[in-house]
């Protein structure tokens, strides 16, 4: 069996082999099938659909292919390093630790006896949007994961910028904890894919399954008792709705998608894209945040959308940019000014360009 080899469309050579089915990343449908040869007209449709990496049949040693589910029964590895490594994190370590662990102990006691107490992760969520909304700033400095530990750390990722978005939005605190819930617990389905009671393993296809884990963690939370509103679990279950209609699991359009969904679906897409596993697809946050926009109106809200762009700027916290005079830098957070205007780190030396205006960006190094 040929190996499975992840590589940027820049790397692809005419007669590279498609290793695995590859899917457009908007509809869920194959856009080419696995043993496709590539070729230039290809190439050009995958670079005008803005696909940056694609699987093809390595010929080296036999690499891990990237999951089709999520394993959770490994242990939890160390929290990996931030998006940008001396910037601050976007909570303080101890309290993202602290999640992680009340959200670990949950998860295992929702698998092993079917309920949960959910007091304890509350009182953290509580502390987080209290330490959140009170920041003038935000630096969306969030964790790169491993393949262990993907739910945990994901859904903890996904609630911290689903807070920002909605504090940006002048939600109330009391609205911003029962958002927050939602995106700790929005990929809950993900842990019963293999579970014969929800899922029919012998019939569906490894994707098939995939993409009912919203249903099922809708089922979990709401047929236990877990969760009590009704906001927060219809937002679990149409957070892959799509604002054009085209989404899982009722084709909801516009505004009929429950406006949590609309929140933490963006949340959703940007941890996933930059906060990924070494072997599956991983964009830099500029890159990220490009690719959400240029779907703005179709999977995404263009409202909420645009309270995103206010948290993380036209350029995320970790972009490395180069400056008109020469200087290259990296991101720390928006200034509060413009979006174009971010404070800079350069060498040891912060700059703020909100307050220089004869120095601006030129480009974005990827």
């Amino acid at each position: 069996m040929a190996a499975v080899e992840w590589k940027p469309l820049e790397d692809i050579k005419n007669g590279d082999v498609l290793a695995e089915d590859l899917y457009d990343g908007t509809s869920f449908k194959v856009l080419l099938s696995k043993g496709t040869r590539i070729n230039e007209d290809i190439l050009k449709n995958l670079e005008k659909r803005e696909i940056l990496w694609i699987p093809v049949e390595g010929k080296g040693e036999k690499l891990e292919k990237i999951r089709s589910s999520i394993d959770l029964d490994q242990e939890l590895l160390k929290v990996e390093e931030p998006i940008a490594p001396g910037i601050r994190l976007s909570v303080p370590d101890e309290m993202y630790r602290g999640i992680i662990t009340s959200f670990k102990d949950l998860s295992e006691e929702l698998k092993v006896e079917g309920r949960i107490n959910t007091e304890t992760v509350e009182h953290t969520l509580a502390a987080v949007v209290d330490d959140l909304i009170i920041q003038e700033n935000y630096v969306v400095n969030l964790f790169r994961k491993h393949v262990s530990g993907y739910l945990y750390k994901h859904g903890i990722n996904t609630s911290i910028l689903s807070v920002m978005i909605g504090s940006t939005l002048s939600m109330s605190r009391y609205h911003l904890i029962p958002l927050a819930k939602a995106a700790l617990f929005h990929d809950v389905g993900l842990m019963f894919l293999k579970d014969p009671e929800y899922v029919d393993i012998g019939s569906l296809s490894d994707r098939d399954k995939l993409l009912q884990h919203t249903t099922i963690g809708y089922k979990i939370l709401s047929s236990k008792g877990i969760l009590q509103s009704r906001e927060i679990l219809d937002a679990v279950l149409e957070h892959h709705e799509k604002f054009d209609g085209t989404g899982i699991p009722f084709e909801k359009k516009g505004d009929d998608i429950n406006f949590y969904a609309r929140i933490l679906q963006i949340a959703d897409a940007y941890d996933s894209l930059t906060s990924t596993t070494t072997k599956a697809l991983k964009l830099s946050p500029y890159q990220a945040l490009k690719w959400i926009l240029a779907r703005s109106g179709k999977d995404y809200d263009p409202y909420v959308l645009n309270a995103f762009v206010k948290v993380v700027g036209m350029y995320p916290t970790g972009t490395k940019v180069k400056l008109n005079d020469g200087r290259i830098g990296t991101v720390m957070r928006t200034s509060g000014v413009g979006l174009l205007v971010p404070v800079l780190i350069i060498g040891d030396k912060i700059l703020d360009l909100s307050k220089n205006k004869n120095t601006w960006i030129v480009s974005v190094i990827e």
